[in-house]
Order: C-alpha cells, then structure tokens, then sequence
C-alpha cells in the first residue's frame, strides 16, 4: 500500500531562477496524481525533488509521517520511471527487473522477478534484450523494475510520450491495471491533458514553477479557476465581452462582435467590466440557418475526428472559434467559407477577468 504524500512550500532555482515557487500539493495513500503544464513550468524539477535526485532550496516534503526533504533517493522507497525508460541495454529482462532487489538468496530473487513479470504480463520474455521488446513491452520492464524494491510511491516521467497513440492508450489501461491491483501512491508527469484525464484522480496544473489549480479531473475541467486552467485543460473559445447588466439572477453581456448573450446568473463583475467568455468546443450548437439570438460566423475549416467533426469558424470580428459536433446525418454540411450560425450553451460557459 502506498503512502500519503505532503509537499508543502517547496522552492527551487536553477542559476537565480525559481524553477519551483513555493509549490504545496497532497496526493492521498493509494492516489494516482498527474502534474501537467507547458514545457518549463516546473513539473519535471517537482517531480525529481520529491524523489531525492534534487534538493529543494525551502519547503518541506512528507511521505507518510516520515520527513523526507533531505533524504537521499535511495532511503526514500521510491520508484520511477524514466521518459526513455533507462533500461540496461546489455542486461535481459530478468536482470534488469531484479537489478534494484537485494538482501535475497538466488532462488527468492528469481521467484520475486517472475512474480512481478507475471504482474506486467512479459513472463515469456524474460531472456530477452530491451532492444528485442516493443516500445510498450520496454515500458512495463520500467515499470516492473521500479516496483520490484516494493516503493510506497512511484514516480513516471513522461511516460508514454514515445509511443504512438494506440499503444498509449493500451499503455494507459494497463497502468491503471497495475495501480489499482497493488494500491501504490503515484505521480505522472505529462503536457497531455487528455492523458492526465485519463489516467489521474488529482490534477495539479503548474505554469511558470506556481501551482495554477489542484483537483480531480472533471473539477478543472467544469470549474476551472482561472483561464489559463480553462484553456489548457481541454480546448476553449475565448471571446471578449463587457458586462452591460448585473441583477441577483441574471446577467447581459455584450460581445467584441456587438452581440448580446444572456446569463442566467451573476456574472459576479461589476457593469461596465471587461471579462472574456471561455466556451467548450461541445458548448457550441452550430446551424446552418439564423436562428433567433444566434451569432453569425464563417465557416473556415471541418475536420473528421473519429465520431466526431471539428468545425473552425471566425467570428465577424476574427475571433477563432472552435465547435464540435457528432457525424450524424443531421450534422451540419456548410461548405468552407459559408456563413453559419452559432449558439452556445451559455450556462456552461466560463467568465474570467479581461488579461
């Protein structure tokens, strides 16, 4: 079983420059939690502090009741595992999963390797050299080799950034296979949102070294607390607007088109304030014919994408506008350049401050 993980007000600088800034986040005893964020906001600095390969300059780091701040890697009991997998090129599968493991007569060694080759499911390639595995079959030698020393937390870099998007998806099934099966505390780090989503029960979102936003997945993604949090977790429209009207159940809102779109709530700025209006490609209904208080726009491009189509629209003031729609029969067939119409699912829409 994994431990509870605690940082609090953790500080780095690389050459004068806060990489970490005063970062504090938990992740639960059994938690599977995601840093994600733009190159260079912090997420892979975080994650090697918390696993000892970098000490922090201020801030303290708790697994369990144990302070660990100053630990060494090696006392900590974590395991990680590498974006390239860092796998023993002239070792076989075998040796590699039980290069971490010592203190066990040659029989136990051999009976704990084949236990955790049984777990990754790659008993059959146990005399095989990583360069004879897939690129997924090397993932799970990572991982089995991360888990063999029986870590309270593991630690993934990156991933499954090298593989192509089917076997990650099937990477990422297997993953959560493994986590839930042996209950250990983890943290990824990755710039795919859809990828935290998918595999993670708390998000924490960093740009520029701060903590923007903690918590689950359908938290940042319904009620983000900032734009930025908005748009970087899954796609968003922003469109500019001035608060015309503010009364206790509704609001009006006047577009950098020159329309007007109704809430039915607050807005919670003041008349007169300039906000931007972030709305959801699924948000969106699009039609071919004006409707009443639908908006007109130009249809610049369609792309298929599986079940779905992607349609990219311009607003009459250029704002770019993104909307997506089911292929069905009913689905719009506007040829590119043709005038559209769009409404939008208002009271799922987000305001934020003018930047």
């Amino acid at each position: 079983m994994g431990e509870r993980l605690s940082v609090t007000g953790v500080e780095h600088a690389y050459a004068g420059v806060r990489a970490v800034d005063d970062v504090s986040f938990d992740v639960p005893a059994g938690g599977v939690a995601a840093i994600l964020g733009p190159s260079g906001c912090g997420k892979t600095t975080m994650l090697r502090i918390v696993s000892g390969l970098v000490r922090p300059s201020a801030g303290r780091v708790m697994l369990g009741d144990r302070d660990v701040t100053f630990l060494p890697a090696r006392e900590r009991r974590v395991g990680m595992v590498f974006q390239n997998y860092a796998l023993f090129p002239h070792m076989t599968v075998r040796e590699n999963v039980g290069y971490g493991l010592s203190g066990l007569k040659r029989a136990e060694k051999r009976a704990e390797v084949d236990k955790l080759l049984a777990l990754v499911r790659l008993e059959m390639f146990a005399d095989r050299l990583p360069r004879q595995l897939s690129g997924g079959q090397q993932q799970r030698v990572a991982v089995a080799r991360a888990l063999a020393p029986r870590p309270t937390l593991l630690l993934l870099d990156e991933p499954f950034a090298a593989l192509d998007r089917a076997l990650r998806a099937d990477m990422q099934f297997e993953f959560l296979r493994l986590q839930r099966e042996l209950g250990i505390t983890t943290i990824l780090v990755t710039h795919d949102q859809e990828e935290a989503q998918a595999v993670a029960d708390r998000l924490i979102v960093m740009i520029a070294g701060k903590v923007e936003q903690v918590g689950s997945p359908s938290e940042l993604y319904d009620r983000p607390s900032t734009l930025f949090v908005n748009t970087f977790v899954g796609q968003a429209s922003v469109i500019k607007a001035t608060v015309l009207a503010e009364s206790e159940m509704a609001s009006t809102l006047r577009l950098s088109t020159g329309d007007e779109v109704h809430l039915t709530r607050r807005s919670g700025f003041l008349r007169g304030a300039n906000v931007v209006l972030a709305v959801r490609p699924e948000h969106i209904v699009l039609r071919e014919e004006p409707t009443p208080g639908a908006i007109p726009a130009r249809l610049v491009m369609t792309v298929p994408q599986g079940p779905l189509r992607l349609h990219d629209l311009l607003l009459s003031d250029s704002t770019p506008l993104k909307v997506t729609e089911r292929r069905t029969p009913g689905g719009s067939d506007a040829p590119v350049g043709a005038t559209v119409h769009v409404t939008f699912e208002i009271d799922h829409c987000r305001l934020f401050p003018s930047p």
